[in-house]
């Protein structure tokens, strides 16, 4: 009703399956059980936060890359997941705060310094 007259409509919330494909295929590079993949993103999904599905993919994955038994296995898909983050980022489909959280906690996690 309100966006006849120009307001915008309550979000509906994410597409929990894109969000857990785009976690599994283009965050986690497959590393990761698509079936964690699932009930992690279900269980933020379900949770406080109000999650774009880009957001909630990255939200996802992110609790993956902070794991210290996955790192070394994800050292290798980090560098294509900023890309794509950058790219959500430049069209409008991730806030500014998620896309720093993100980018900073993989480079301080994978960083060679």
């Amino acid at each position: 009703m309100f966006g006849f007259f120009g307001k915008k409509k309550a979000p509906t919330g994410p597409d929990l399956s894109a969000a857990t494909e785009y976690a599994y295929l283009d965050l986690l590079g497959e590393v990761v059980p698509r079936a964690k993949i699932v009930q992690l993103a279900n269980d933020l999904n379900n949770g406080p936060l109000s999650y774009s599905t880009e957001e909630l993919a990255l939200a996802t994955a992110l609790n993956f890359y902070r794991r210290d038994e996955l790192r070394e296995e994800l050292r290798f898909v980090q560098l294509p997941a900023r890309l794509k983050m950058l790219e959500w980022l430049q069209a409008g489909k991730v806030k500014p705060l998620f896309a720093q959280t993100f980018e900073n906690s993989l480079y301080d996690r994978f960083s060679e310094r």
